[in-house]
């Protein structure tokens, strides 16, 4: 986080000041950050997981919508793995940069670039899906995204990310804080010559990733939906197209679901980005600022538990995995493991031991139900 945080001063080495957050916070508001933090984390690692543990297991699963919402996963892992530990850091150090020398400034430059990164793609992925159920849903059959098409528009899509965000790589420094202690922050005025510069930058990324991803997303979202309306309506006067209305209810149980993670998306992080775009120049409080932060990430979290309760494919395919998890663990046991393989094994899988018997009810939910689900 290089972002000026208010309420506490840190004087730096050239003269100037710069706010930070959390470094006189009690004890027990640490421990508490520090654990929601923990809880969320351990959430998105085991979720974001699995749902790219499902693309690579089950070859039946690996269709465009399955590899862009892998695509997701993956870059909410980055998030997950890469700056969700710096938070924590974070809320029990303030923002000291824990590395110095070359290795710190790598950390610095990567960190703070790896989430913004992470974000970018996660908006673009999320068009890419609304664009890939419109196609579903639409009579352009040759205009469908394919496999092979979505591989390139997901290797374009991580590329042009991290290519809007070389500025901050550039502008990401090191530098002395009180007490000697290092701060990792970027120098975006200093890099486009004025505050305007910054600020036309800013606005720019703003339009491109955040407002005209969010009216395509409306745009045809709502036209499939007009579709699909008007599709069920037909098929109601028209008992020999079973096989349509069937593949309409599939694809309708699609839009469902993917509706609902882009709902999410925008829920967990609008204060966020509207922040972001306030925060040059005005002072936001520390507590805001940790909740801003904390909902944002916690979308990582909740996005996997929309798959299991929206799709019957993901809520079998989670289960098929966790059972090949639960199933090995016993087995290296049996042959005599050493005691530091049965500490990794109850390490890595502990936090997964939940998931069999909650995505055991969830199915059954869904059976007696009778849906039809994808």
């Amino acid at each position: 986080m290089y972002e000026n945080i208010s309420d506490n001063f840190t004087q730096l080495a050239h003269g100037k000041v710069m706010t930070v957050c959390f470094e006189s916070d009690q004890p027990v508001i640490k421990a508490s950050r520090v654990l929601a933090y923990t809880i969320i984390l351990l959430f998105s690692l085991c979720g974001n997981s699995l749902v790219i543990g499902v693309l690579w297991q089950d070859r039946k699963m690996r269709k465009p919508v399955n590899y862009l919402i892998a695509n997701m996963a993956a870059a909410d892992l980055a998030i997950t793995v890469v700056y969700m530990p710096r938070m924590i850091s974070a809320v029990i150090r303030s923002y000291d940069w824990l590395a110095g020398g070359t290795i710190g400034l790598v950390l610095c430059k990567t960190v703070p670039t790896t989430h913004l990164v992470s974000v970018k793609v996660t908006i673009l992925t999320l068009v890419f899906l609304s664009v890939e159920r419109f196609f579903a849903v639409s009579p352009f059959a040759n205009n469908r995204l394919t496999v092979r098409r979505v591989k390139v528009i997901l290797i374009a899509v991580w590329l042009m990310s991290f290519i809007v965000h070389l500025p901050n790589v550039i502008a990401l420094k090191l530098v002395p804080g009180q007490g000697g202690a290092l701060i990792c922050r970027a120098y975006l005025n200093k890099l486009f010559v004025s505050s305007k510069g910054r600020k036309i930058y800013d606005n720019v990324l703003a339009a491109i990733f955040y407002a005209l991803p969010l009216f395509l997303i409306v745009l045809l979202y709502s036209l499939a939906v007009i579709k699909l309306r008007r599709r069920s309506v037909a098929n109601r006067y028209a008992a020999a197209n079973a096989r349509k209305a069937s593949k309409d209810k599939v694809n309708a149980n699609v839009f469902k679901m993917l509706f609902a993670v882009t709902l999410a998306f925008i829920s967990c992080w609008l204060s966020y980005f509207v922040m972001r775009k306030a925060i040059i120049g005005i002072s936001i409080s520390c507590n805001v600022q940790f909740v801003r932060y904390f909902l944002a990430h916690s979308n990582s979290a909740v996005t996997p538990c929309l798959y299991i309760i929206f799709s019957q494919k993901y809520r079998s395919s989670f289960k098929s995995i966790l059972k090949k998890l639960k199933c090995r663990a016993p087995s290296r046991l049996r042959g005599g493991a050493t005691l530091s393989v049965i500490s990794q094994s109850a390490t890595s899988f502990s936090s997964l031991s939940v998931f069999p018997r909650g995505v055991h009810l969830v199915s059954l939910r869904a059976n007696n139900e009778n849906r039809t689900t994808v």
